[in-house]
């Protein structure tokens, strides 16, 4: 049996009139989901709610558990088949690829793609990811040279320290009147086509990895996190050991750094066994026991540079310990990747943290090589970020065009503002300092819409936050809504019937989750859509109505959102 819990409208309203403030932005975010595989439905869902990812930005895919069972390797091949291909297809086809800048994985995805035969010249699927499906030559994997265009230094190749930045910035540039060094050129004009794709994934719960709820939890802990990070806690311990010592050079430039910001970082010989609210910790060692830590403070990264944290069938501490300790992120190498600090975070991801960025784009700015890593927590975690208001003022009923404007506050004087609207989850107006949208209704369709308004600080990191509000548009008189009771039909189904307003009646019915087709059925007055849970999957849910006319128009219902509990009695 299961259990699933409806909420009324009236909360579902005031939960999308809620404001959301982001350092890296939702809706530049592709989610990937295994829909063969329930906890990848289940960790999904949990992240959804609690970063207001829009639904059209969910991609289902079928990932066979071959795929990611074992030492979840695949080839070159199959990820273009299974991930790179559909995905792509998807986000173009629903209009949202061009404003896509990171990819996050769900659970039971592969980790390893098998470019070559020496395992040390093999690369993570965030590799490929990050590369565009595009294989560098592979000694510069296997070595440690290929230099990330993301990576903000310092090492050999870029001995200074730039800026943190977030991807958009990282895009679009700085403007040719900025000035950069040399080295660095690149940052005038942007990256534009050239941007690699970053991702994390947000769990591991294969072989020797953690069950769903510690990845759940961590999730949570990354919500939490969202501007409160402490000032103090983060442990940067050495030893003799040469994985520690190939990154020793990094710590006390990154205290200094962390120092002009406020916060206290330590380097140390001792673990920080016993210690509370530890926000960091970095060290390079074969064998760690990450639960002596008494606790972690939310948003925390934890990791200890060895040669197998990410290979899940070899000896060594796994990286997954750090996040069953309480860690809201860490990384690891997939393959053996040598004692090299390029292939690792350095020390200055928390200086990136800690100017307001999020944990994927510290863990990116921090990785000179990131072709070999799995990063696994909440990429949104934002401990640092400064926060923002946002609202929108406007109908909530339309019949005719209308303008809608937006306002945003925050704590720092004179900010300057930047604006740009989605409406059902694709952006409709770019960004500019101009805070109105004009919602015309030629090509809208009656029924439920969403606008949301993101406003963001001009800033190399852009503070920003979401405004969600719906709107009813009323050109013809079409309506429909999801009437409250359901019929139990099944041990996981359920049915549903509309309710239809208006003159005309539609043709057809469909139910949706997001884009993602639940069912459909030719209307008559009885008609009941099905809603299958196992589709779905446990968590937090929401589904929506579509009444099809004969003239092609899709009428939306209002959402309706609930949870499912997928009970253990038979």
């Amino acid at each position: 049996m299961s259990v699933m819990k409806l909420f009324c409208h009236q909360i579902i309203l005031s939960i999308m009139f809620s404001v959301f403030a982001w350092a890296q932005m939702p809706h530049e975010v592709l989610l990937l989901v295994n829909q063969q595989s329930q906890d990848s439905l289940k960790v999904a869902n949990s992240f959804l709610a609690a970063r207001q990812v829009p639904r059209r930005n969910v991609v289902y895919l079928d990932i066979p558990e071959s795929a990611y069972g074992g030492s979840a390797t695949i080839t070159p091949e199959q990820f273009t088949e299974l991930i790179w291909a559909p995905a792509n297809a998807v986000a173009k086809e629903r209009g949202i690829d061009q404003q896509i800048l990171a990819w996050v994985y769900s659970v039971d995805f592969p980790i390893r793609v098998k470019t070559d035969s020496y395992d040390r010249k093999q690369m993570s699927v965030g590799g490929m990811t990050f590369m565009r499906n595009k294989m560098p030559g592979l000694s510069l994997v296997e070595e440690g040279k290929y230099l990330s265009k993301l990576f903000a230094g310092p090492n050999q190749r870029i001995k200074l320290n730039l800026n943190s930045m977030s991807l958009g910035m990282q895009k679009k540039g700085l403007g040719m009147d900025a000035k950069v060094p040399p080295e660095a050129a690149w940052l005038q004009r942007g990256l534009g086509e050239r941007m690699p794709l970053p991702s994390m994934m947000l769990g591991y719960t294969g072989e020797n990895g953690n069950d769903v709820q510690t990845v759940i939890d961590s999730l949570v802990r990354g919500q939490r996190s969202d501007h409160r990070g402490m000032r103090s806690g983060i442990n940067f311990v050495v030893s003799d050991d040469v994985r520690s010592k190939c990154r020793e050079y990094q710590y006390y430039p990154a205290v200094n750094e962390l120092k002009n910001r406020g916060i206290t970082a330590t380097v140390t010989t001792n673990f920080p066994a016993g210690a509370e609210n530890v926000m960091g910790i970095l060290m390079g060692a074969e064998k760690v026991d990450p639960s002596q830590v008494k606790s972690f403070w939310p948003g925390a990264m934890a990791e200890h540079l060895t040669s197998w944290s990410a290979e899940f069938q070899k000896p060594q501490t796994k990286l997954t310990a750090w996040i069953e300790a309480g860690a809201t992120g860490s990384a690891g190498a997939v393959v053996e990747p040598y004692s090299n600090p390029n292939k690792f975070p350095s020390a200055r991801f928390y200086a990136h943290y800690a100017a307001g960025c999020s944990m994927l784009e510290s863990f990116y700015q921090s990785i000179a090589c990131p072709l070999q890593s799995l990063l696994l927590g909440d990429p949104m975690a934002k401990p640092y970020a400064l926060p923002l208001s946002v609202n929108i003022l406007g109908a909530d009923n339309i019949e005719n065009d209308f303008t809608y404007l937006a306002n945003a506050a925050c704590q720092v004087q004179n900010a300057q503002f930047l604006y740009s609207f989605l409406l059902d989850g694709k952006e409709i107006r770019e960004v500019s300092e101009d805070n109105s949208v004009h919602i015309r209704l030629l090509r809208l369709a009656d029924g439920y819409h969403e606008l949301r308004a993101v406003a963001r600080i001009k800033h190399m990191v852009e503070f920003n936050a979401s405004f969600d509000k719906p709107i009813m548009v009323n050109k013809m008189g079409r309506s429909v809504t999801i009437r409250p009771n359901l019929a139990r039909l099944g041990k996981h189904e359920h049915g549903i019937k509309v309710q239809i307003g208006g003159q005309q009646m539609p043709q057809k019915i469909r139910l949706v989750s997001g884009e993602r087709v639940l069912d459909e059925q030719i209307y008559d007055a009885d008609a009941e859509l099905v809603l299958d849970e196992l589709m779905v999957g446990e968590g937090p849910n929401q589904v929506r109505a579509i009444a099809i006319y004969a003239d092609g128009m899709e009428v939306s219902s209002p959402p309706v959102s609930f949870g499912i509990t997928f009970s253990t009695d038979s």
